[in-house]
């Protein structure tokens, strides 16, 4: 009889065997797999058999349209994936490579999306921290591009309470976006910059986070999205915490976003002013009237911080004030509900070394010394010593340097050039840095 008529199935998977050798090969490849998407999709009970033939890096472009039609599959039985699908991802991801992942960036990102909703939905979302990381990696066509797998990894390290693993990925300096190269959109830079500050918040790291938000804020924008009202919100938080309070948008936020953000989060706006009017009472029936709210934001945790920090800084100020006041009257001033309290928080300041304080049990009296005994110690004396030494290096070598150009003819004439043409130098203003801007 006839030769058997070889199955679509078939014929892809060796096609995927075959072709994931030479660019050319792979290139005509990606035009085979995207056009027969809809057969591993038919033939999906097959798949779990196809991928014991497949293996990363070799078959890397194959395995991400195979493993995508399986997530899909997943996805749609409504069943919790089965564990050895999770590792099956988990091992591509880490092995993949990234010549091939640059051919289909949107297929790639998919899966990436896909694991991690698997990842999240079995309560294992740490599985996917170092997959995903490595994910952006093989995404990015250059160490400063963004990518869609960002957001995800940053989410993974939050979802996993994995704070310190988004550290690597934060000190990225990431300015680039090529939507062409890597499939990314303005929804994942902002992303970025939003997870990114929720895993700093993580850390208590308050001043750092408040700038990621303030990046996702003064993001050239036409509209409002929700995006960057929840990092508004942050924003103000953070402020309260890191500074005391919240300062007004940078001059270069988009307008619709400077007018109407506030409106938007009236709760947020209400907190601020009840805590730069410098009352307790105002404070806490703010934090009890919009108690719903931030609830419902999931930003109840850092609110009671926002309290947290108004308490300290009224000691601090109560410090600076006086040398000597009653604990029930620093009690009153700072909210706490006696003197015991007042005591207790004035200890813990003073072993911080954030205060310099005694308590007169007797009289019941804080006793404040604008000295602060922290000066004293010899760690403080070797560290000074060690940053004047820098200082010092540092001038000589500027000194130096600065000897040299001033003998450089060329130097000199260009310099005399420069300052000749009027308005060649371009001043970035309240910008800060040019590559906060640069990301769009």
């Amino acid at each position: 009889g006839g030769r058997k008529p070889v199955e679509p199935m078939d014929a892809l998977v060796n096609a995927i065997l075959k072709q994931s050798g030479s660019a050319d090969d792979l290139k005509n490849l990606l035009v085979t797999l995207r056009s027969q998407e809809e057969v591993f999709l038919r033939h999906v009970l097959q798949l779990p058999e196809v991928t014991q033939t497949l293996a990363a890096p070799a078959h890397t472009l194959g395995l991400i349209f195979v493993l995508n039609a399986r997530a899909s599959h997943l996805a749609q039985a409504n069943s919790p994936p089965a564990q050895a699908f999770l590792q099956q991802c988990r091992t591509f991801l880490l092995s993949a490579d990234k010549a091939q992942v640059a051919l289909a960036p949107p297929e790639f990102a998919r899966l990436c999306d896909k694991f991690l909703a698997f990842a999240t939905e079995g309560c294992t979302p740490l599985i996917a921290v170092k997959p995903l990381t490595a994910a952006a990696r093989l995404l990015q066509p250059g160490p400063t591009h963004f990518t869609p797998a960002h957001p995800m990894a940053l989410q993974a390290c939050i979802l996993a309470k994995c704070y310190n693993a988004a550290l690597p990925i934060l000190a990225e300096p990431l300015t680039h976006v090529d939507p062409g190269k890597s499939g990314v959109c303005v929804q994942d830079v902002l992303l970025t910059h939003y997870y990114g500050g929720i895993a700093l918040l993580g850390l208590k790291r308050h001043a750092d986070a408040m700038h990621l938000f303030q990046l996702v804020l003064t993001a050239p924008t036409a509209v409002l999205n929700s995006i960057m009202v929840e990092a508004y919100k942050k924003w103000t938080l953070c402020a309260l915490i890191a500074r005391k309070a919240v300062p007004p948008f940078p001059k270069y936020t988009a307008t619709v976003v400077s007018r109407n953000a506030k409106a938007c989060a009236a709760a947020y706006a209400d907190l601020a002013a009840a805590f730069t009017s410098r009352d307790q009472a105002k404070l806490a029936k703010s934090v009890q009237t919009h108690a719903g709210t931030f609830e419902k934001d999931g930003n109840m945790g850092l609110v009671k911080q926002v309290a947290k920090a108004f308490t300290k800084d009224s000691i601090e100020r109560i410090s600076r004030t006086y040398v000597t006041l009653s604990l029930a009257d620093i009690a009153s001033a700072a909210g706490f509900p006696g003197a015991a309290e007042a005591e207790a928080a004035i200890l813990m300041m003073v072993e911080r070394g954030e205060i310099s304080a005694h308590i007169d049990r007797v009289k019941g009296m804080a006793v404040f010394s604008g000295d602060a005994q922290a000066f004293d110690s010899a760690d403080i004396k070797t560290v000074l010593d060690k940053r004047l030494d820098e200082v010092v290096a540092l001038s000589q070598k500027l000194g130096a340097l600065h000897d040299e150009l001033a003998g450089d003819i060329n130097y000199v004439s260009k310099t005399m050039e420069k300052s000749n043409e009027r308005g060649s130098a371009r001043w970035m203003g309240e910008r800060g840095s040019a590559e906060d801007m640069a990301i769009m």
